[in-house]
């Protein structure tokens, strides 16, 4: 391996190792100071901005039908139960507790619908990952700060069949959705490179650093990404400031770019350019990277750096549409950004653990070219 192959797995490896990365855990705060620490070891003095929020604890969980109980998690911006539950008959129709299943996208938009609709004492959604990897596979908060709609149980993709003949059965069902909401505090780590001209807009590298289980390949990819970003940067002093950002929140609506964003109101159209280091960079098992991209140039330059570099080019998405991940918030302010974003065979499931799904050779070859990329945009 080369040095840099060294330097990504130590951290994804280490990263992987600290346990689930769920925003304001005991895990989450405990891995912000870990990569504080490895700011350090860059040469470039970390700060922990911290920001509060009401966090979701998970109680007991589950549906009880023909005898079995099958556990699963609530959703986290939904309603939730006592200890007793929701008795009643189930269905994918009319019945009063749904079964929402389907594809990824598909399933999502059914279950947005049945929140709306006023008409559910309860749901069940049966998870898949964009690779349809069997797995509890939690879908992400983005209501978290306005929880709507009724209890949701959250299943394992793996008891599809047996829960789509319940419902086409019409079997009576309890569902229980237990968790309580706790005030906690969560952590960005952020940090900043003096330019050589500091009345030139700022260049902002962010990435997420929390999700719901250990992510190997969902974020560790990213966060080596943009230390490696950060250790070039630190080498060659740049032209303009070059800030840093690493987020909590993400699995919750953002909540930490959110906050990040009000401590610098402007620096979202202020920046020269957002560059989001975000989901599955280097996912080594049926990886949809995707580029997005705000403008034409930055495009352009993107794809040249990514070309010279990686061996599978993303899907470069087109730019009426809005991205994913954290550069929505920075696409809803009107600001400038480069995203590398997508998913991967395990995504938001336990069985994304390292090293099995990551390619260490891929991260590498992302972090050469959004250096690259970097250096220009410094100068």
């Amino acid at each position: 391996m080369t040095s840099i192959d060294d330097r990504i797995s130590r951290h994804i490896r280490e990263y992987d190792g600290q346990g689930w990365h769920r925003t304001g855990t005991t895990v989450d705060l405990e891995s912000a100071h870990w990569l504080a620490g490895l700011v350090e070891e860059v040469g470039v003095e970390p700060v922990l901005e911290s920001f509060t929020l009401d966090r979701v604890v998970p109680g007991e969980s589950y549906i009880e039908v023909s005898g079995r109980r099958i556990e699963g998690l609530p959703l986290f911006d939904g309603g939730f139960t006592g200890a007793e539950g929701v008795h009643g008959q189930m269905g994918r129709h009319d019945a009063k507790i749904m079964l929402v299943e389907g594809s990824p996208i598909l399933a999502a938009e059914a279950l947005d619908d049945a929140r709306r609709s006023g008409n559910y004492r309860a749901l069940v959604f049966v998870t898949n990952s964009i690779g349809s990897a069997p797995g509890l596979a939690p879908r992400n908060a983005p209501d978290f700060t306005e929880p709507f709609g009724p209890p949701v149980l959250q299943v394992n993709g793996v008891e599809h069949e047996s829960l789509v003949q319940q419902a086409d059965a019409g079997a009576s069902v309890r569902v229980v959705v237990q968790a309580e909401r706790r005030p906690g505090e969560a952590v960005n780590v952020a940090a900043e490179i003096q330019g050589q001209d500091r009345d030139l807009p700022p260049l902002v590298v962010m990435t997420p650093r929390s999700g719901w289980w250990e992510i190997a390949a969902e974020r560790g990819g990213g966060i080596a990404c943009w230390l490696e970003v950060m250790r070039v940067m630190q080498i060659q002093r740049p032209t303009r400031d070059v800030r840093f950002v690493a987020t909590s929140g993400h699995e919750l609506g953002h909540l930490g770019l959110k906050a990040y964003l009000n401590n610098n109101p402007n620096l979202a159209t202020d920046a020269l350019v957002w560059m989001h280091l975000g989901a599955s960079i280097g996912a080594s098992v049926d990886a949809t990277p995707s580029l997005y991209t705000s403008d034409e140039g930055l495009e352009r330059r993107a794809v040249h750096y990514l070309k010279s570099e990686v061996s599978k080019m993303p899907v470069v998405r087109p730019r009426d549409g809005v991205p994913g991940g954290e550069s929505r918030e920075i696409h809803q302010r009107g600001g400038s950004y480069v995203s590398l974003a997508g998913g991967h065979a395990t995504f938001h499931q336990q069985a994304d653990r390292w090293p099995d799904t990551v390619d260490i050779e891929s991260v590498a070859s992302y972090a050469k070219s959004m250096t690259d990329l970097a250096r220009e945009f410094s100068c």
